[in-house]
């Protein structure tokens, strides 16, 4: 097959979108590894096609650094992929020469082969296809496609005056070919839409994402008890965990801190937190929260010199709520130490991202009322 000409395929980076879970703000110009995701793209990008061009919506003075020529969506209000990829096609007719066909990546996703465009081309002239689109696991990604410029005018119709917004509605109207791509040792097309991927893209690069995803993670940590004083004659007393501490002096299991009026603070050493491959959806729900927890269950000895002893702490709610049905032990919920919120991601972006984290509220009725001083011996005021 002769190869076509340098100009021929121009290259589209897709950087429209919200990035929602990501808390929003510019999420192509987040840094990993000294380089920013978009800066990561273009290089990868470069060296395939000829001109290339940047969909992005807002100021575009942000991106100046690229040298790319900026282009918002060519319809106002956020369309998705499918309105971008007109804006390309478009631009690139009205101010380029010999260009016959587009290519569209993401600005999210990095890692996208270093032969994408010669494969997807090398498809579209031996199948003779109007559309070529990447594949891997056999999941499409339209998002990544060779694109004729030639079905500007009908994408446009479609796009404006049908109000299509779905790229495989669209493209189910003419000749696609699939060109696919393994998934080993990580999907090229992986993108980055959480923080959980940012440390995954990382991990990447840095060559420190295991082979296989690890079964489980076992850390050591201490726990801040405090006892008070019952406020009324039927309650003696009541116990809650007040904090985590990751870098806690040695000493014993249970070590007297702070005795004062109506209450002592106590030492809970050598607890131990682990992590399980099967709670990974758990773990994620925790720590996409605003105020991620690590919940400590607290259980009666009857013994005077350890009344009460820490037996489990978790970062799974769903694991934290089951101990705390049964009413004897106390369930209650600290902050998550950052040490230990590192560690948990770090888990979590070693297996794939196919339960992505979900961004939810927490807040202190959540706590309080779901896993907050669940079977002890709560005093009004508490």
């Amino acid at each position: 097959m002769v190869p076509p000409a340098s100009n021929a395929i121009a290259g589209l980076i897709l950087a429209g979108g919200l990035s929602r879970r990501m808390g929003g703000g510019d999420k192509p110009l987040i840094s990993v590894g000294g380089q920013s995701l978009l800066e990561r793209v273009i290089d990868r990008l470069r060296p395939q096609v000829g001109p290339m061009v940047l969909n992005a919506n807002g100021d575009p003075v942000r991106f100046a650094d690229t040298t790319l020529p900026v282009v918002p969506d060519v319809l106002d209000g956020y369309g998705g992929p499918l309105v971008g990829v007109l804006t390309g096609l478009e631009w690139l007719r009205d101010h380029t020469f010999d260009v016959e066909w587009m290519v569209s990546v993401a600005a999210d996703t990095p890692l996208f082969p270093d032969d994408l465009v010669d494969r997807l081309h090398k498809a579209a002239v031996e199948q003779n296809a109007d559309i070529v689109v990447a594949r891997s696991g056999e999941q499409a990604h339209p998002v990544f496609a060779l694109w004729p410029l030639r079905l500007a005018a009908e994408l446009r119709r479609a796009v404006v005056d049908e109000g299509m917004r779905k790229i495989d509605a669209w493209t189910e109207r003419y000749r696609v070919a699939h060109v696919d791509w393994p998934t080993r040792p990580h999907d090229p097309f992986f993108n980055v839409n959480t923080p959980e991927d940012v440390m995954r893209l990382g991990m990447i690069l840095d060559g420190t994402l295991p082979a296989e995803p690890p079964l489980s993670a076992e850390t050591g940590i201490a726990v801040l008890v405090e006892r008070r004083d019952g406020a009324t004659q039927w309650i003696k007393d009541s116990w809650r965990p007040l904090e985590a501490l990751v870098d806690a002096p040695e000493g014993g299991p249970w070590t007297l801190l702070r005795r004062d009026t109506g209450f002592e603070h106590y030492l809970a050493g050598g607890v131990k937190v682990v992590l399980h491959r099967s709670d990974i959806t758990s773990y994620r729900y925790n720590l996409a929260g605003l105020e991620p927890r690590l919940y400590v269950v607290l259980r009666h000895t009857g013994e005077a010199d350890m009344p009460v002893k820490v037996v489990m702490a978790t970062i799974a709610p769903d694991e934290a709520q089951a101990m705390s049905e049964s009413g004897e032990d106390m369930v209650d919920g600290v902050p998550l130490p950052r040490a230990l919120f590192d560690w948990a991601m770090a888990f979590c972006a070693c297996h794939p991202p196919d339960e992505p984290m979900r961004k939810r509220k927490r807040d202190k009725l959540d706590s309080d009322k779901v896993f907050g001083a669940k079977g002890r011996n709560a005093s009004p005021g508490d």
